[in-house]
């Protein structure tokens, strides 16, 4: 039925109002129903004079408080990639550089056949380094005899250590194509100890090894040397983490769903690192998500009696 571009207010509880509208000349849009009167009928709502200045200032503090908390912190936007192609079928994404550290999305496409070099070069510079892999979408096989020469899939995490040096013929292989999150740590002291780890280790995905953190937040290790780890971690729907410092620096990749980092929303694909000093407050996710980490898992964010159980 269709409805009158000029109807008052009042006709909006007719049952004539719920039926799409539709106006002269202009074909039927299913589904639009009451939404089209409503955008006509609503008009902002201006605040009284009186108030309207001090209602702008507690706006401008809201924002500058909130570009204050961010500050140091590098966010980057799933559309903001910049791709380095490596090898044919082979691109890189380099995500943060530290003094002795260095993570990238590394891409491969489907047939990709690769041997990145004697010491992974292309992935950390010259010299030693430990290598973790985080298979994110597909499947890869790494031809590395000193490894077993696994084949991973999504989730799969496997670390290379420095004693197992990469050989020049070791080869990622990727029959369908895969996405993998790949961080390389120089041997260092104090935080940058996960550069000395010697003994290499793989870590399956799916559901063993998650344990809590707090109502609705499992984390699942996968390194941890220290006071530094890597981990993945599943928010619930609705699930909270308090607001808390950073003893040392934070990477986190955003996998599945999104989060709010305190005003800061991470999607899917998205990736921020945050310096140590720096601090996050409340972290929340509304339909819950599953993301990468690695840093240090300050006392704020721990439930002591779920970790107790």
């Amino acid at each position: 039925m269709n409805t009158s571009a000029t109807q008052s207010p009042s006709d909006l509880a007719a049952a004539e109002a719920l039926e799409p509208l539709t106006l002269p000349g202009v074909a039927p849009a299913a589904g639009l129903g009451l939404l089209p009167t409503l955008a006509v009928e609503l008009t902002p709502i201006e605040p009284p004079p009186a108030s309207a200045g001090a209602l702008r200032q507690r706006l401008l503090a809201r924002v500058a408080s909130s570009a204050a908390a961010s500050a140091g912190m590098t966010t980057l936007r799933a559309g903001d990639a910049v791709w380095q192609d490596l090898a044919p079928g082979v691109r890189l994404y380099s995500q943060h550089r530290g003094d002795n550290s260095q993570s990238s999305l590394l891409e491969l496409a489907p047939g990709t056949q690769w041997a990145p070099g004697e010491g992974a070069a292309l992935l950390h510079g010259p010299g030693p380094a430990v290598h973790e892999c985080l298979v994110l979408h597909g499947e890869l096989q790494v031809e590395f005899a000193a490894l077993g020469s696994p084949t991973l899939v999504a989730q799969d995490y496997q670390l290379i250590g420095l004693d197992q040096p990469w050989p020049a013929e070791a080869r990622l292989n990727s029959p369908l194509g895969a996405l993998l999150y790949w961080r390389s740590s120089k041997p260092g002291a104090g935080a940058d100890e996960f550069g000395q780890t010697t003994a290499s280790h793989r870590v399956a995905g799916g559901g063993q090894g998650w344990e809590p953190l707090r109502q609705g937040v499992d984390i699942k290790a996968l390194h941890l040397v220290g006071e530094r780890i890597s981990m993945l971690v599943r928010f619930e729907p609705g699930a909270r983490v308090p607001a808390h410092p950073h003893g040392l620096g934070e990477e986190c990749l955003m996998l599945d769903g999104d989060l709010f980092l305190g005003d800061v929303l991470l999607r899917a694909g998205e990736f921020q690192f945050a310096p140590a000093g720096t601090g996050h407050d409340e972290l929340y996710s509304d339909v819950g998500c599953l993301l990468f980490f690695c840093g240090a898992i300050d006392p704020a964010a721990v439930d002591p009696a779920m970790r107790a159980g």
